[in-house]
């Protein structure tokens, strides 16, 4: 019996960066969709209610630290898990953000994970398995 196939919703607006957290997630079975923004990450997950979103934070049109707001406040999106594709401590307008303080800016729980760029693949599989299994 074949298990179910998991989805994962990537978001940055680095094209390479982008394929390269794909053919990480074909490799490990997953389908992917992918976005180039937060206000099209928003509308994707949504749309394509995926098991796992892995987002950038310095993006055009809408940043991630927003996108994530606005996930984490729909209920029809709010047990989506995320995993941020930045810096632990990237800065945002002069503020340094981590899992902590998202939690209290945002007033919404912390993603599930962080992963540094440039991104490391074995890294970013393990996290992955750590937070979905």
């Amino acid at each position: 019996m074949a298990g179910t196939v998991k989805k994962v919703l990537i978001v940055d607006d680095d094209e390479g960066v982008r394929l390269f957290v794909e053919a990480i997630m074909i490799g490990l079975g997953w389908d992917c969709v992918d976005a180039r923004n937060g206000e099209e990450a928003v509308y994707m997950a949504e749309e394509e209610m995926p098991d796992l979103i892995i987002m950038d934070v310095l993006m055009p049109v809408m940043d991630g630290f927003e996108a994530f707001r606005r996930i984490r406040n729909s209920p029809f999106t709010e047990d989506i898990v995320i995993i941020m594709l930045t810096g632990v401590n990237e800065e945002s307008d002069g503020i340094k953000f981590d899992a902590e303080r998202m939690e209290k800016e945002f007033g919404v729980s912390r993603p599930e994970g962080f992963v540094d760029k440039p991104v490391d693949g074995d890294f970013l599989s393990k996290c992955i398995m750590g937070v979905v299994g």
